[in-house]
């Protein structure tokens, strides 16, 4: 299956079920430990990532605020360069749309 980020990459989260992370750039570490650390689609895989300001997660019913920890390939999109002459907005029209209920 492809994936979006590979470790060592920069992504945003462009999609959560906690909205106040929409938007946070991240670093993927490391694919996580724990597949089963939070709901996602049975094929995706869940990443460690690391972030400059804390990630909101729901445990038990509680918020809490974190600088690391799991989130899905599917809801990142890795930050990369483009090579000279690529048209930037080329890649972003072409992503699917996804949603979390």
């Amino acid at each position: 299956m492809n994936r979006n980020c590979k470790p060592g990459d920069l992504a945003i989260v462009v999609d959560a079920y906690n909205p106040a992370n929409i938007g946070t750039i991240v670093r993927v570490i490391r694919v996580h430990p724990n597949q089963g650390a939070m709901c996602k689609e049975p094929e995706d895989l869940l990443w460690f990532a690391s972030a400059p300001r804390p990630m909101s997660y729901d445990v038990d019913g509680k918020i809490i605020l974190r600088k690391k920890g799991p989130v899905p390939d599917s809801l990142l999109r890795p930050i990369r360069g483009c090579p000279l002459g690529a048209d930037i907005a080329s890649g972003i029209n072409s992503l699917p749309a996804r949603s979390i209920t």
